[in-house]
């Protein structure tokens, strides 16, 4: 009986070696643990506890634009929604993203030689003449501002190529999480560069987060000069909320596009009472110059009043 207890015990303990053997993997070499959770994350749904309620009776607001998002900065939680993950061209908001990667690359005391090259980009320019210096701060200002195409160009190309740097751009869309944004150039002259207007609110949340880029966004008039005196540059914001052109209480700022594909485009943030929004209003149904800062109040005048936030 003992004999006949070992054998089987015995045994068991060879199949289970033999299994354990047959099936185990091999250690996966290079393999980088931190990315391939976070990969894993990314494809999560996080679960909010604590996020903007409607206020009823519930308002309801119709936006007369191709595309438009309304989130809370804060938790990212959507106010607001049509067609967000469209894809389609942004125009000159691509130059938050131009932003975002000078504020990280450039000291904004880092002075940059304008090039001729550099003046004869086409579209909407500050007028920088070649051969004249400014600091990358001001460069900034005429980039955000009244939307320098120049600027965009000429800050790009300060230490790089332009296709080095449209590929920085991109790889800091890939670190945010932008999914469906693709960057072709610094300025967003190119419509074959595309985003949606969801990603376009996580972009814009994000520069948000740098006081260097609100303090800018939020500036109405500007005049920036060159590094020894000889040319002045008298900028004005091309957001007419901005401006005051269109009134609105709360407002932040924003930034503007526009090219004949994309239409009239625009991404901005408003607060109340500690609480800010971000709205974006991609391709307006009408063509007048003020239909998107039109859109842009009704949205985010919509979050700000049809919301409680939480504290």
């Amino acid at each position: 009986m003992k004999k006949a207890l070992l054998v089987l015990i015995l045994g068991l303990i060879f199949v289970g070696i033999f299994g354990y053997v047959t099936t185990a993997k091999p250690v996966q070499k290079g393999l980088v643990l931190g990315e391939s959770i976070n990969n894993f994350y990314l494809e999560k749904t996080v679960k909010i506890h604590k996020y903007p309620k409607k206020i009823e009776p519930a308002a309801k607001v119709n936006i007369q634009a191709d595309a438009a998002q309304l989130i809370d900065s804060k938790t990212k939680y959507p106010l607001f929604e049509k067609n967000p993950n469209k894809s389609v061209p942004i125009a000159s908001i691509t130059k938050v993203m131009t932003a975002i990667v000078v504020l990280d690359s450039y000291k904004l005391s880092d002075v940059v030689d304008v090039t001729k090259e550099d003046t004869e980009v086409i579209g909407s320019k500050v007028f920088l003449k070649a051969g004249e210096k400014l600091r990358v701060e001001d460069l900034l200002y005429c980039l955000l501002m009244p939307s320098g195409n120049d600027a965009a160009v000429t800050l790009a190309t300060y230490k790089q190529s332009q296709q080095q740097f449209v590929e920085m751009m991109n790889q800091k869309a890939e670190e945010i999480g932008l999914k469906n944004t693709k960057f072709k150039d610094p300025a967003g002259l190119n419509d074959e560069g595309r985003s949606t207007a969801h990603d376009v609110a996580i972009l814009f949340s994000y520069a948000m987060n740098k006081e260097d880029f609100i303090k800018i966004i939020s500036t109405a008039e500007k005049t920036v000069t060159s590094t020894d005196g000889s040319e002045e540059h008298e900028l004005k914001n091309s957001n007419r909320l901005t401006t005051g052109e269109i009134p609105m209480d709360g407002i932040i700022g924003g930034k503007t596009g526009f090219t004949p594909d994309a239409g009239h485009t625009l991404v901005s943030s408003a607060e109340k009472d500690g609480n800010r929004i971000i709205g974006v209003v991609l391709n307006t149904y009408s063509n007048a110059p003020s239909a998107s800062a039109e859109e842009m109040k009704k949205l985010l005048t919509y979050g700000l009043t049809s919301y409680s936030f939480p504290n």
